[in-house]
């Protein structure tokens, strides 16, 4: 029995020795196959992307809202009784046709008045000059009379123009809205009448980042969507505000659209504006890299990787356009951008062809 036993643990440590053996042959093949470590300076593989200027596009979205050319809130100068209303609620108009009158009575009673008072005035001063020249009255009554006429006719002219201001007329051609008040009724300055409204065409004005000021220009295109409405209209930038908005940082920008009945005045505009670059230096926004004092890029220069501050502009798909801190010729370096440090040695592997315009 005892035998037995020995010979079981001269199997077992055979059976150890064997796979030890083994064990160190496959870590001495292992160790003569692996590759050996690299050199501390060895140049880092990276991809570049040559600069050069091309032209590119980008779409611009924007909310805005439809105004009509003209718009007015029709009330009367005077405090007086509406006696008419001569134009029909949702009609078109021309401008100087009469749309309201007030009661003028008054004044025409005070007109005839003063017409009156005037003729006696002229007759009188045509006496006084034949007196005068007869050697009967003096220069003073002559002076005294023509100063009466002269008065006489001022407050005529004067009760004509109130009497013109109780015909309440239309300023420009359009489309008169809703009536507000009824005839008999007493208005005054802040009585609001209608609204007048000229759609022959219509301004839509949005904002747009201060970014963009440079890139827009009138007399460019652009196309916008209502609400409610399948189509897709045009228009174009009439007019720029020429001051950036402090509270939002943005701009004003007000286009010009053809009338069309399917769109009023008041309706939002979900606004494409194309903007064209004719002359610009666009990277891959990989190669941005965010830091404390902005976005730097890293240049590959003689064989090192030479960091540079950028300023951003118009960005096109994956692409964004450099302002400053490149120039032409630049490679930019987009790959193993995590490992790079300024001064770190890299090899240039295949550059990147510089691609059309973009039109996202």
């Amino acid at each position: 029995m005892r035998y037995k036993w020995l010979l079981g643990l001269c199997v077992l440590s055979a059976v150890a020795l064997i796979a030890a053996l083994r064990w160190q042959e496959r870590s001495a093949g292992a160790r003569a196959t692996s590759p050996p470590p690299p050199a501390a300076n060895a140049a880092i593989a990276v991809e570049v992307h040559a600069l050069a200027p091309e032209a590119f596009e980008v779409l611009v979205p924007a909310t805005g809202t439809l105004l009509a050319r003209e718009s007015v809130e029709l009330v009367s100068e005077l405090s007086r009784r509406l006696v008419q209303v001569r134009a029909e609620e949702g009609s078109s108009v021309r401008q100087g046709d009469v749309l309201f009158e007030l009661d003028a009575t008054d004044l025409r009673a005070e007109l005839n008045k003063v017409a009156v008072q005037a003729r006696l005035a002229h007759a009188q001063l045509e006496r006084t000059q034949k007196l005068l020249a007869e050697g009967i009255s003096n220069q003073q009554e002559l002076e005294l009379a023509r100063a009466r006429a002269e008065q006489l006719v001022a407050e005529r002219e004067v009760l004509e123009v109130t009497v013109s201001k109780t015909l309440i007329r239309a300023p420009f051609s359009g489309r008169l809205g809703l009536r507000r008040i009824s005839e008999g009724a007493w208005v005054s300055p802040s009585t609001v009448l209608s609204t007048l409204q000229d759609t022959s065409s219509l301004k839509l004005d949005f904002t747009l980042p201060e970014r963009y000021a440079g890139a827009v220009r009138p007399g460019g295109a652009f196309r916008f969507h209502v609400e409610g409405q399948s189509p897709t209209f045009v228009g174009k930038i009439a007019a720029l505000e020429p001051v950036v908005d402090v509270a939002t940082r943005s701009i004003r920008v007000r286009g010009v659209v053809d009338g069309n009945d399917s769109l009023l005045p008041g309706s939002a505009a979900s606004v494409e504006l194309p903007l064209r670059v004719e002359r610009a230096l666009l990277a891959p926004s990989i190669a941005l890299v965010p830091g404390v004092d902005g976005r730097r890029v890293f240049l590959a220069d003689h064989g090192l990787a030479r960091s540079v501050l950028v300023e951003v502009g118009l960005r096109a798909g994956d692409r964004a356009q450099l302002l400053s801190g490149v120039e032409a010729g630049d490679q930019v370096i987009t790959s193993n951008l995590l490992r790079l440090r300024e001064g770190a040695p890299v090899a240039v592997q295949s550059p990147t062809a510089t691609s059309e315009a973009v039109r996202p």
